[in-house]
Protein backbone atom coordinates (compact mmCIF):
# COMPACT_ATOMS: atom_id res chain seq x y z
CA UNK A 1 0.00 0.00 0.00
CA UNK A 2 1.61 3.26 -1.14
CA UNK A 3 1.55 6.57 0.66
CA UNK A 4 -1.25 8.06 -1.44
CA UNK A 5 -3.53 5.10 -0.78
CA UNK A 6 -2.84 5.33 2.96
CA UNK A 7 -3.66 9.02 2.91
CA UNK A 8 -6.95 8.41 1.10
CA UNK A 9 -7.85 5.57 3.48
CA UNK A 10 -7.05 7.68 6.53
CA UNK A 11 -9.09 10.57 5.22
CA UNK A 12 -12.03 8.28 4.47
CA UNK A 13 -11.95 6.76 7.96
CA UNK A 14 -11.74 10.26 9.46
CA UNK A 15 -14.78 11.44 7.50
CA UNK A 16 -16.77 8.36 8.49
CA UNK A 17 -15.94 8.88 12.17
CA UNK A 18 -16.90 12.56 11.93
CA UNK A 19 -20.23 11.66 10.34
CA UNK A 20 -20.95 9.08 13.05
CA UNK A 21 -20.08 11.52 15.83
CA UNK A 22 -22.15 14.31 14.23
CA UNK A 23 -25.12 11.97 13.80
CA UNK A 24 -24.82 10.82 17.42
CA UNK A 25 -24.81 14.46 18.57
CA UNK A 26 -27.59 15.70 16.27
CA UNK A 27 -30.03 12.81 16.57
CA UNK A 28 -31.42 13.81 20.02
CA UNK A 29 -31.94 17.39 18.80
CA UNK A 30 -33.64 16.22 15.60
CA UNK A 31 -35.84 13.81 17.54
CA UNK A 32 -36.85 16.61 19.94
CA UNK A 33 -37.60 18.91 17.00
CA UNK A 34 -39.68 16.18 15.39
CA UNK A 35 -41.62 15.54 18.60
CA UNK A 36 -42.34 19.24 19.04
CA UNK A 37 -44.02 19.30 15.61
CA UNK A 38 -46.32 16.32 16.28
CA UNK A 39 -49.81 16.25 17.73
CA UNK A 40 -50.57 14.21 20.86
CA UNK A 41 -51.88 11.25 18.86
CA UNK A 42 -48.62 10.88 16.96
CA UNK A 43 -46.44 11.68 20.00
CA UNK A 44 -47.88 8.76 21.97
CA UNK A 45 -48.11 6.41 19.01
CA UNK A 46 -46.74 2.89 19.50
CA UNK A 47 -44.92 3.23 16.17
CA UNK A 48 -42.84 6.41 16.49
CA UNK A 49 -41.52 8.12 13.38
CA UNK A 50 -38.74 10.66 12.95
CA UNK A 51 -40.60 12.71 10.32
CA UNK A 52 -44.03 13.96 11.53
CA UNK A 53 -46.98 12.83 9.42
CA UNK A 54 -49.01 15.94 10.24
CA UNK A 55 -46.86 18.95 11.17
CA UNK A 56 -48.45 21.20 13.78
CA UNK A 57 -47.24 24.24 15.71
CA UNK A 58 -49.76 23.90 18.52
CA UNK A 59 -47.04 22.90 20.99
CA UNK A 60 -45.11 26.10 20.28
CA UNK A 61 -48.29 28.17 20.58
CA UNK A 62 -48.99 26.57 23.94
CA UNK A 63 -45.50 27.45 25.16
CA UNK A 64 -45.78 31.08 24.01
CA UNK A 65 -49.18 31.43 25.66
CA UNK A 66 -47.88 30.03 28.94
CA UNK A 67 -47.15 33.13 31.03
CA UNK A 68 -45.05 31.18 33.53
CA UNK A 69 -42.74 29.84 30.83
CA UNK A 70 -42.33 33.30 29.32
CA UNK A 71 -41.46 34.63 32.78
CA UNK A 72 -38.87 31.86 33.21
CA UNK A 73 -37.49 32.71 29.78
CA UNK A 74 -37.05 36.37 30.76
CA UNK A 75 -35.31 35.32 33.96
CA UNK A 76 -32.91 33.11 32.01
CA UNK A 77 -32.11 35.92 29.57
CA UNK A 78 -31.45 38.44 32.36
CA UNK A 79 -29.36 36.00 34.41
CA UNK A 80 -27.32 34.84 31.40
CA UNK A 81 -26.57 38.35 30.15
CA UNK A 82 -25.73 39.79 33.58
CA UNK A 83 -23.59 36.74 34.44
CA UNK A 84 -21.70 37.13 31.17
CA UNK A 85 -20.94 40.81 31.74
CA UNK A 86 -19.97 40.34 35.40
CA UNK A 87 -17.78 37.33 34.60
CA UNK A 88 -15.93 39.18 31.83
CA UNK A 89 -15.38 42.22 34.05
CA UNK A 90 -14.21 40.36 37.16
CA UNK A 91 -12.15 37.76 35.29
CA UNK A 92 -10.35 40.45 33.28
CA UNK A 93 -9.21 42.32 36.38
CA UNK A 94 -8.32 39.12 38.25
CA UNK A 95 -6.32 37.71 35.33
CA UNK A 96 -4.55 41.02 34.76
CA UNK A 97 -3.63 41.27 38.44
CA UNK A 98 -2.27 37.72 38.57
CA UNK A 99 -0.36 38.21 35.33
CA UNK A 100 1.23 41.62 35.91
CA UNK A 101 1.62 41.99 39.66
CA UNK A 102 3.63 40.05 42.25
CA UNK A 103 2.20 40.07 45.77
CA UNK A 104 2.36 37.81 48.86
CA UNK A 105 0.20 34.70 48.50
CA UNK A 106 -0.17 35.11 44.74
CA UNK A 107 0.73 31.51 43.83
CA UNK A 108 -1.43 29.81 46.52
CA UNK A 109 -4.38 32.07 45.71
CA UNK A 110 -4.08 31.39 41.99
CA UNK A 111 -3.88 27.65 42.61
CA UNK A 112 -6.76 27.65 45.07
CA UNK A 113 -9.09 29.00 42.37
CA UNK A 114 -8.77 25.66 40.61
CA UNK A 115 -10.24 23.81 43.59
CA UNK A 116 -13.69 25.09 42.67
CA UNK A 117 -13.28 23.42 39.27
CA UNK A 118 -11.97 20.17 40.72
CA UNK A 119 -14.81 19.69 43.22
CA UNK A 120 -18.08 18.16 41.92
CA UNK A 121 -20.89 20.69 41.78
CA UNK A 122 -22.97 18.63 44.17
CA UNK A 123 -20.37 19.31 46.87
CA UNK A 124 -20.88 23.05 46.41
CA UNK A 125 -24.66 23.09 46.76
CA UNK A 126 -24.87 23.19 50.56
CA UNK A 127 -22.05 25.75 51.05
CA UNK A 128 -23.55 27.98 48.37
CA UNK A 129 -27.00 27.73 49.94
CA UNK A 130 -25.70 28.57 53.43
CA UNK A 131 -23.70 31.55 52.15
CA UNK A 132 -26.55 32.92 50.05
CA UNK A 133 -29.01 32.40 52.92
CA UNK A 134 -26.80 34.45 55.24
CA UNK A 135 -26.56 37.12 52.56
CA UNK A 136 -30.33 36.91 51.94
CA UNK A 137 -29.75 36.14 48.28
CA UNK A 138 -31.59 32.81 48.04
CA UNK A 139 -34.33 32.91 45.38
CA UNK A 140 -32.85 36.04 43.83
CA UNK A 141 -31.27 36.77 40.48
CA UNK A 142 -28.14 38.39 42.03
CA UNK A 143 -27.60 35.21 44.04
CA UNK A 144 -27.53 33.05 40.91
CA UNK A 145 -25.24 35.54 39.15
CA UNK A 146 -22.81 35.32 42.07
CA UNK A 147 -22.85 31.51 41.97
CA UNK A 148 -22.23 31.39 38.21
CA UNK A 149 -19.37 33.86 38.61
CA UNK A 150 -17.67 31.67 41.21
CA UNK A 151 -18.23 28.44 39.29
CA UNK A 152 -16.90 29.86 36.03
CA UNK A 153 -13.90 31.77 37.40
CA UNK A 154 -11.37 28.88 37.43
CA UNK A 155 -11.57 28.51 33.67
CA UNK A 156 -12.05 32.16 32.77
CA UNK A 157 -9.28 33.54 34.98
CA UNK A 158 -6.70 30.95 33.89
CA UNK A 159 -7.64 31.35 30.23
CA UNK A 160 -7.29 35.14 30.34
CA UNK A 161 -4.12 34.98 32.42
CA UNK A 162 -2.42 32.74 29.85
CA UNK A 163 -3.41 35.15 27.11
CA UNK A 164 -2.22 38.26 28.99
CA UNK A 165 1.07 36.54 29.89
CA UNK A 166 1.81 36.31 26.17
CA UNK A 167 1.51 40.09 25.69
CA UNK A 168 4.95 41.75 25.96
CA UNK A 169 5.16 44.03 28.97
CA UNK A 170 7.00 46.53 26.76
CA UNK A 171 3.70 47.33 25.03
CA UNK A 172 2.21 48.57 28.29
CA UNK A 173 5.41 50.33 29.28
CA UNK A 174 5.20 52.29 26.04
CA UNK A 175 1.64 53.25 26.95
CA UNK A 176 2.83 54.39 30.39
CA UNK A 177 5.44 56.59 28.75
CA UNK A 178 2.69 58.18 26.65
CA UNK A 179 0.81 59.09 29.81
CA UNK A 180 -1.57 56.16 30.26
CA UNK A 181 -2.36 54.98 33.77
CA UNK A 182 -2.87 51.31 34.69
CA UNK A 183 -6.62 51.32 34.00
CA UNK A 184 -6.30 53.28 30.76
CA UNK A 185 -3.54 50.97 29.61
CA UNK A 186 -5.65 47.94 30.47
CA UNK A 187 -8.67 49.05 28.47
CA UNK A 188 -6.90 50.73 25.55
CA UNK A 189 -3.97 48.36 25.08
CA UNK A 190 -4.60 45.00 26.72
CA UNK A 191 -8.33 44.54 26.09
CA UNK A 192 -8.12 44.90 22.25
CA UNK A 193 -5.30 42.36 22.22
CA UNK A 194 -7.19 39.79 24.32
CA UNK A 195 -10.52 40.24 22.50
CA UNK A 196 -10.67 36.59 21.30
CA UNK A 197 -10.13 35.36 24.85
CA UNK A 198 -12.81 37.74 26.14
CA UNK A 199 -15.19 36.34 23.53
CA UNK A 200 -14.40 32.82 24.74
CA UNK A 201 -14.98 33.85 28.35
CA UNK A 202 -18.25 35.54 27.45
CA UNK A 203 -19.59 32.55 25.55
CA UNK A 204 -18.59 30.15 28.30
CA UNK A 205 -20.29 32.31 30.94
CA UNK A 206 -23.44 32.68 28.84
CA UNK A 207 -23.83 28.98 28.09
CA UNK A 208 -23.10 28.05 31.72
CA UNK A 209 -25.78 30.40 33.03
CA UNK A 210 -28.25 29.51 30.28
CA UNK A 211 -28.09 25.72 30.55
CA UNK A 212 -27.42 25.22 34.27
CA UNK A 213 -30.08 23.16 36.06
CA UNK A 214 -28.72 22.01 39.41
CA UNK A 215 -27.97 25.39 41.02
CA UNK A 216 -31.22 27.16 40.07
CA UNK A 217 -33.19 24.08 41.12
CA UNK A 218 -31.97 24.52 44.72
CA UNK A 219 -31.13 28.22 44.90
CA UNK A 220 -34.02 29.65 42.86
CA UNK A 221 -37.02 27.50 43.73
CA UNK A 222 -39.30 30.54 43.98
CA UNK A 223 -41.28 31.31 40.83
CA UNK A 224 -40.06 34.91 40.73
CA UNK A 225 -36.45 33.83 40.09
CA UNK A 226 -36.95 30.42 38.49
CA UNK A 227 -35.14 29.83 35.20
CA UNK A 228 -36.28 28.14 32.02
CA UNK A 229 -34.11 25.07 32.57
CA UNK A 230 -35.97 24.36 35.82
CA UNK A 231 -39.32 25.36 34.33
CA UNK A 232 -39.08 22.52 31.79
CA UNK A 233 -39.51 20.03 34.64
CA UNK A 234 -43.03 21.35 35.23
CA UNK A 235 -44.19 19.65 32.05
CA UNK A 236 -44.00 16.48 34.15
CA UNK A 237 -47.00 16.28 36.48
CA UNK A 238 -49.44 13.79 37.94
CA UNK A 239 -51.15 13.33 34.57
CA UNK A 240 -47.93 12.30 32.83
CA UNK A 241 -45.33 13.97 30.64
CA UNK A 242 -46.38 16.59 28.08
CA UNK A 243 -43.78 15.54 25.56
CA UNK A 244 -44.87 17.84 22.75
CA UNK A 245 -44.77 21.04 24.80
CA UNK A 246 -41.64 19.99 26.66
CA UNK A 247 -39.78 19.39 23.40
CA UNK A 248 -41.06 22.68 21.95
CA UNK A 249 -39.84 24.58 25.02
CA UNK A 250 -36.52 22.69 24.89
CA UNK A 251 -35.98 23.61 21.23
CA UNK A 252 -36.77 27.26 21.96
CA UNK A 253 -34.38 27.20 24.91
CA UNK A 254 -31.55 25.73 22.84
CA UNK A 255 -31.80 28.30 20.03
CA UNK A 256 -30.13 31.25 21.84
CA UNK A 257 -27.20 29.12 22.95
CA UNK A 258 -26.82 27.65 19.45
CA UNK A 259 -26.93 31.08 17.80
CA UNK A 260 -24.47 32.64 20.25
CA UNK A 261 -22.07 29.71 20.04
CA UNK A 262 -22.24 29.55 16.23
CA UNK A 263 -21.56 33.27 15.89
CA UNK A 264 -18.55 33.28 18.24
CA UNK A 265 -17.22 29.79 17.50
CA UNK A 266 -14.02 30.96 15.81
CA UNK A 267 -13.30 33.39 18.63
CA UNK A 268 -13.88 30.72 21.26
CA UNK A 269 -11.53 28.25 19.58
CA UNK A 270 -8.87 30.90 18.98
CA UNK A 271 -9.11 32.29 22.48
CA UNK A 272 -9.01 28.94 24.27
CA UNK A 273 -6.21 27.49 22.11
CA UNK A 274 -3.96 30.56 22.27
CA UNK A 275 -4.63 31.06 25.97
CA UNK A 276 -3.72 27.45 26.69
CA UNK A 277 -0.61 27.30 24.50
CA UNK A 278 0.86 30.71 25.19
CA UNK A 279 0.25 30.58 28.92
Amino acid sequence: MNRKTKRILLRTVTYILCIIIAAFALLPFLWGLSTSLKDNVEVYSLNPTLIPKNITFENYKAVFHDTSMMHYFRNSVVIALVSTLVTIFVSLFAAYGFSRYRFPGRAPLLTSILFIRVLPRVCLLVPFYVILANMRLVNTIPGLVLVYLIVGMPLTVWLLKGYIDAIPIEVEEAAFVDGCGPLKSLFLVVVPMVAPALAAVGMFAFILAWNEFLFPLLLASDESSRTLSVGLAFYIDETGIQWGQMMAASILMSLPAICVFSYAQKYIIKGMSEGAVKG
